[in-house]
């Protein structure tokens, strides 16, 4: 397996450091194999989702738990690209605790901020539109690099909309996606009226609330979590890449530091979505709000799985087995188990069946 970590150079459009150029992080992961018979048609790049950068969301340290391992290892050449504000991507703005969204500041009080402050730069930091830029950049320079007209986006949570509405965007770069855990409807489908938008640059995430009240709260079957300890491994993995969230979290935990967003778009591009679509989402979560993805996509060739005894961190989970296996299917054949289309659900084994009443 060779694995290869490059920086990117792209134009920021962000609205704090528009026009600079900056590198943004991009991972790859491919056997010798691969790289030797040509990747062809197997290149895929992974979007990450609103708080953990791509390193922690695809390629965890920890046992079996690499995603982009996964693939890789069934033939794939994979990339996984961190937006700005994650990993070690730029972090513009975001090292000042003023520059913390009010609502976060209490838990870095009063260890590092004596009380509330007001925000350095009064604007949220990221928008919809930046990060589909900066995909733009990441896909032109995978499209060069591997000499193929087009590639295939796997997008988890926020990392739907992001790889969903570049898909929208730029029909003829994508092969197909595989969105899994996907956000639901952003507020609206326009640009705020003000861009950049009133706020602060950065929010943040304990570990109490990140480990169990968005995960393990929803874990709610025997043997859904097979190893307790991935938890543990996530979050020192989370740590490792933010020097200074580790510093700032309360008792020596560390906290997790990510970019506030302008969120827009998410409804309209669905509909404009073009590329065969796969839709996998966890019986645990937040179920019928993330439904609204599939219920937005309007392409032909779409299929959606809704899995039992899963949460909202599948590949961290006894799921991630039938994960790993439905987006290899979906992404060589555009079907999974001969399915191609329709509703279907799988039970916790990975077994699918089609369903009279998924939705």
């Amino acid at each position: 397996m060779i694995t290869t970590d490059r920086f990117v150079t792209h134009i920021s459009t962000v609205p704090a450091t528009r026009g600079q150029s900056v590198g943004l992080f991009l991972r790859e992961k491919v056997l010798e194999s691969t790289l030797a018979a040509g990747s062809g048609p197997h290149v895929v790049l992974m979007v990450h989702g609103g708080f953990a950068p791509s390193i922690v969301a695809y390629d965890l340290e920890y046992r079996d738990y690499s995603f982009m391992a996964a693939l890789a290892y069934a033939g794939f050449d994979v990339f996984a690209l961190s937006h700005t504000g994650y990993g070690p991507s730029p972090r513009p703005l975001m090292d000042d605790p003023c520059n913390v969204e009010r609502e976060f500041q209490p838990q870095i009080m009063p260890h590092v901020l004596q009380d509330f402050a007001p925000p350095r730069y009064p604007y949220k930091l990221v928008s919809s539109r930046s990060e589909w830029d900066e995909l733009e950049t990441a896909v032109r320079y995978v499209k060069a690099l591997r000499k193929v007209d087009r590639v295939s986006l796997v997008g988890w949570s926020t990392g739907a909309p992001r790889a969903g509405g570049f898909a929208a965007l730029h029909p003829e770069e994508v092969d197909k996606l595989v969105l899994f855990g996907p956000a639901a409807f952003f507020a609206s489908d326009e640009p705020p009226p003000q861009m950049p938008e009133p706020g602060a640059p950065m929010i943040l995430q304990s570990r109490e609330f990140l480990l169990h009240r968005r995960w393990q709260d929803h874990v709610r079957c025997p043997g859904q979590l097979e190893d307790p300890e991935v938890c543990n491994a996530m979050w020192r993995e989370l740590m490792a890449l933010d020097e200074v969230g580790a510093r700032w979290g309360p008792d020596g935990e560390g906290i997790m530091r990510a970019p506030s967003r302008m969120n827009f778009g998410w409804r309209k591009n669905l509909a404009l979505i073009k590329a065969p679509t796969l839709v996998v989402l966890g019986e645990f979560d937040n179920y019928a709000k993330r439904l609204e993805a599939w219920r937005g996509l309007t392409v032909e060739h779409k299929l959606f799985i809704k899995l039992a005894c899963a949460s909202h961190f599948i590949q961290f989970e006894r799921g991630r087995h039938f994960l790993y296996r439905a987006t290899e299917s979906w992404l060589k054949t555009g079907a999974i188990d001969g399915a191609a289309r329709g509703e279907f659900a799988a039970d916790e084994r990975g077994n699918i069946q089609a369903r009279d009443a998924v939705l």
